[in-house]
């Protein structure tokens, strides 16, 4: 693998179109979920965040091998009736919003990796799958909504939670400077919205910043080695 685009979190923006338009020029498209609850300062309804997102599962079901979507807190809460709310969350059709998602369950995961990077919403850390004696292959969407899927509402003293460290939807990009990620890869993640630049160590990248980055996973060069697009 070489070229992967990444599409940091939606929430009902058009920025991710980019993957479309470049759809012929790279080897992946990663989505780091979070594709709907809008913030109303942006000015986008919740309509209009739903029809984007219906747009990205036809573009996953277009391009089934090219296109990972995965999921964050804010597709938790429609998938799982019962999972924690997050802000935002829309109760007047979470009927409607629950069979959407899971009537198109198999085009989602919790986890992608590619080459030596690991893509994930929020973050894997070591304390948190250790906790729950979990292996990178029991992050598995499907495999979570059976008898794990309370592991995923895990949050840390960042999110308001009283855990060490949060799951791999909540997880604060500020946790990993003090709690050690999973070993092995180096990460991206979104979830932590940030100003105008992504948040680059040597360990992970967070790149919750409203716009594509692509990744060249073979030479890691380009800029810094990430590129806006």
């Amino acid at each position: 693998m070489s070229k992967i685009l990444i599409v940091p979190d939606v929430h009902g923006r058009a920025f991710w179109h980019r993957a479309m338009e470049l759809v012929d020029q790279v080897d992946q498209i990663v989505f780091l979920g979070d594709y709907l609850d809008p913030y109303s300062h942006e000015g986008i309804s919740f309509d209009l965040a739903l029809k984007e997102f219906n747009k990205i599962l036809e573009f996953k079901k277009e391009y089934p091998e090219l296109v990972t979507l995965l999921v964050g807190n804010h597709d938790m809460h429609y998938i799982i009736e019962d999972f924690m709310d997050c802000s935002r969350r829309n109760t007047a059709i979470l009927d409607q919003l629950h069979k959407l998602y899971n009537s198109n369950l198999d085009l989602f995961n919790l986890i992608h990796i590619e080459d030596n990077w690991l893509f994930s919403h929020a973050g894997v850390y070591k304390g948190w799958m250790n906790k729950y004696e979990f292996t990178l292959d029991d992050l598995n969407l499907k495999t979570f909504l059976g008898s794990h899927w309370p592991a995923l509402e895990d949050l840390s003293m960042y999110r308001g939670g009283y855990n060490f460290v949060g799951s791999c939807v909540w997880a604060d990009i500020r946790e990993s400077v003090k709690n050690e990620l999973f070993p092995g890869y180096k990460q991206v993640v979104g979830h932590t919205q940030l100003n105008d630049k992504p948040y680059i160590t040597d360990k992970i990248v967070c790149v919750d910043v409203r716009r594509c980055f692509i990744l060249d996973t073979i030479t890691e060069q380009g800029v810094r080695p990430w590129t806006f697009v």
